[in-house]
This record gives C-alpha cells, structure tokens and sequence, in this order.
C-alpha cells in the first residue's frame, strides 16, 4: 500500500514539476516579448531625427541578422517568419515607401547625409500574430 501511494505521489510529484517549467518558460517568453517591444514601441507616435532612424534601422536590421530571417533574391528580409522585424519609410518628396534594406544596404551614407536633421513620424506599428512581438514600423517624413 505504501508503495503504490509512494509510486502515485511520485508521478504526481513529476506532472507538477513539469507544468511548472512549462509555465515558467511561457512567462519568459512572454517578457521578452514585452521587453524587445519596449525597445520599438517607444517610437510609436513620435518625431524622431534621421540620426535617431538610422540607428533604428541598424537595430532592426541586427536584430534579423541574429534571428536568421531568410533574404529574398532581391536581399531583402521575409516577413513571414515569426521574429522577422521591417521597417518602412515614406520620404515627402516621394511616393513610393522605402523598405529597410533599400537604405542600409545602398544609400545609408547618403540617408545620413540628406536626412540626419530631418523629422520623422512613427505612424503604424504592426505585430505577429504567433508570438505578438513587433513585426513592422512604419516612419514618415514630417
């Protein structure tokens, strides 16, 4: 009898050792979550300079690097992937939007150079529906 109690209470003992690591390790995922959207979501309505969105743009970008987001033929990062990261700028001169990667992998000297005391507007931010981290931004020029 004390045996069978010993062998139940030891597989209960099991179960709840691990729905507690399955906890803990969903509440560490959720504020990292929370603090890698901390980092972008600061921006969000707000004016910011050029300089400010350039290293915006080289935080994104670092950020797909470590991530191992897959580039298309054209050398831009895909959006599919749940710890993908874009940013999109519409410049006032211009229609067109401008991706991340259209500026720092050509112009970024030149961004930095046209652009350092210029304003910029966070106007959209967009998140994963997997894991409800940042997925986009979106910047206008004011």
């Amino acid at each position: 009898m004390k045996k069978k109690l010993l062998v139940i209470l030891g597989i209960f003992i099991i179960i709840l050792l691990f729905v507690v690591y399955l906890l803990y390790n969903y509440k560490k995922d959720v504020i990292q979550a929370q603090n890698f959207n901390r980092q972008y979501e600061v921006y969000y309505e707000k004016t910011i300079l050029g300089t400010d969105l350039a290293t915006v743009l080289n935080k994104a970008m670092d950020h797909n690097k470590k991530n191992d987001v897959a580039k298309d033929s054209e050398n831009k990062y895909y959006q599919e992937t749940e710890k993908s990261l874009l940013i999109e700028i519409k410049f006032a001169e211009s229609e067109k939007t401008f991706k991340m990667e259209d500026i720092l992998l050509r112009d970024m000297e030149n961004f930095i150079n046209f652009y350092a005391t210029a304003s910029f507007k966070c106007t959209k931010i967009e998140y994963h529906e997997s894991n409800k981290q940042v997925k986009s931004l979106y910047f206008e020029q004011v």
